[in-house]
């Protein structure tokens, strides 16, 4: 299991015969321990010290959920086990396959509300593992429940590339040759060109080869933390991305004035947009806004990516201190390709 993605699917009993799965769990973060067949002797320590810890973890919203092989010979051992605060579930062995679990030590993860795994957890020393619970929860991302007037229709995934992928992203662009960013435009021939615009666009871009091996990493993290929640939030499997981009807008005005990104031709394939930020809070301005609906403004914290629909009017603000850096593509799935995404130029 890998911090990002999502966890496998699991459903099983609790000790007061009530079905659990991580489909109800979802809307709360979670620390999971896994014992699979284990003996409770083997788990109970690291059992004894989350119980201890549980006051910090209700303060974040965070169950603490024990998952235990139904068909194993030791269910009879936890069935009279109580630690306060963690609920035991008597679940299906599948997902221990699925997950990984050796059966040798227990195993323990976080998952957020999502049902992505935040951070896979290191049992050896019990301590460790419960302060770096701790550490982890806290730095989930939330904000207190409140009243929602007119919301744009984006969805955010936080955590979506780790801050040290983000900072070699950010050196990859400066030791890469980098130019002024165009904008999809058609010709008086009907063909599209690479349009610079500095009234409307002023950024720098440098486009990751598509058979690099930064490419094909960028694609697989894609595959795993972006995709299902793009098929949950907005029902929509993505088979193809545009151009892996990385951008800069710099403190001397970058921004980019609203529009849309798939009007033109050559862009009309494109179906949703991704915007990771590389380097948030290192910069003033550079906002993300949809006029269309509110004037709220968003900025993601590091790795954190907004997926929004490529026909939503949008507008990066002006970077008034520093630079900012992130990551850009778009996605479509066959359906959508009425002009052929070879054509594309930098948007």
């Amino acid at each position: 299991m890998l911090a990002g993605t999502r966890a496998p699917f699991c459903y099983g009993m609790k000790q007061n015969k009530q079905f659990y799965s991580f489909d109800t769990q979802s809307g709360r973060p979670a620390v999971i321990l896994s014992a699979g067949t284990l003996h409770v002797q083997a788990i109970l320590p690291l059992c004894k010290a989350f119980e201890a810890a549980v006051a910090t973890f209700t303060l974040y919203n965070t169950d603490i959920i024990l998952l235990v092989a139904s068909q194993s010979l030791c269910v009879p051992e936890y069935l009279p086990l109580y630690c306060q605060g963690i609920t035991i579930v008597f679940c299906v062995e599948t997902f221990f396959v699925q997950s990984g679990f050796t059966g040798d030590v227990p195993e323990a993860f976080i998952m957020d509300r999502q049902q992505r795994i935040a951070a896979v957890l290191d049992t050896d020393e019990v301590s460790s593992c419960v302060a770096r619970a701790k550490s982890c929860v806290a730095s989930l991302a939330q904000e207190s429940a409140r009243e929602i007037l007119l919301p744009a229709p984006v969805l955010l995934i936080p955590g979506l590339f780790d801050p040290n992928f983000c900072q070699a992203l950010i050196t990859f662009f400066e030791n890469s040759p980098h130019a002024a960013g165009g904008m999809a435009s058609t010709g008086p021939d009907g063909k599209p060109v690479h349009r610079v615009d500095n009234n409307k666009k002023k950024r720098e871009d440098f486009v990751i080869p598509p058979e690099s091996d930064l490419a094909a990493q960028i694609l697989g993290i894609l595959e795993t933390r972006c995709l299902p929640e793009m098929k949950k939030a907005f029902q929509f499997e993505a088979c193809n991305t545009d151009r892996l981009l990385i951008a800069r807008y710099d403190e001397t005005g970058g921004y980019f004035r609203r529009h849309r990104d798939n009007l033109a031709p050559a862009t009309a394939f494109r179906q949703f947009a991704l915007s990771v930020n590389l380097n948030t809070h290192t910069y003033d301005g550079g906002f993300l806004q949809f006029p269309e609906y509110n004037d709220h403004r968003y900025r993601p914290p590091v790795g954190a990516g907004i997926i929004f629909s490529a026909s939503l009017l949008h507008e990066a603000t002006p970077v008034t201190k520093g630079s900012r850096y992130c990551f850009l593509t778009f996605f479509h799935n066959g359906a959508s390709v009425s002009t052929s995404p070879e054509q594309a130029v930098c948007a």
